[in-house]
């Protein structure tokens, strides 16, 4: 998980160096203000798509990692489970044999 983190903030430091980028661009471009100001108002609205699709897809990995995680614990769970019951058959099957043998021997 600790991957996940570095790369959220490096995606997250990068769209934030291309946002002051285009702004500054923009700001120094030879335009009327409403019209710079249209520009800064796309690409904000740009970015912050990209930045949305881009965390969606954060989310989206991490649920698929979670899920396989998931699957893989109750997986196991179903492999212990299994042991424990052939484990428990195992002794009842010995305490019968001996139960039988006590019985026999009680017999005789």
């Amino acid at each position: 998980m600790k991957n996940s983190g570095n790369t959220i903030k490096v995606a997250g430091a990068l769209l934030l160096g291309a946002a002051v980028g285009a702004t500054l661009g923009v700001l120094f471009a030879p335009d009327k203000g409403s019209k710079t100001r249209q520009k800064i108002a796309d690409n904000a609205k740009k970015m912050s798509k990209n930045a949305k699709n881009k965390f969606q897809d954060q989310i989206e990995s991490l649920k698929k990692k979670a899920n396989k995680e998931v699957d893989e614990l109750r997986k196991q769970a179903d492999r212990t489970e299994k042991k424990v019951e052939e484990k428990m058959t195992g002794l009842k099957n010995n305490i019968e044999n001996k139960i039988g043998n006590v019985v026999d021997a009680a017999k005789a």
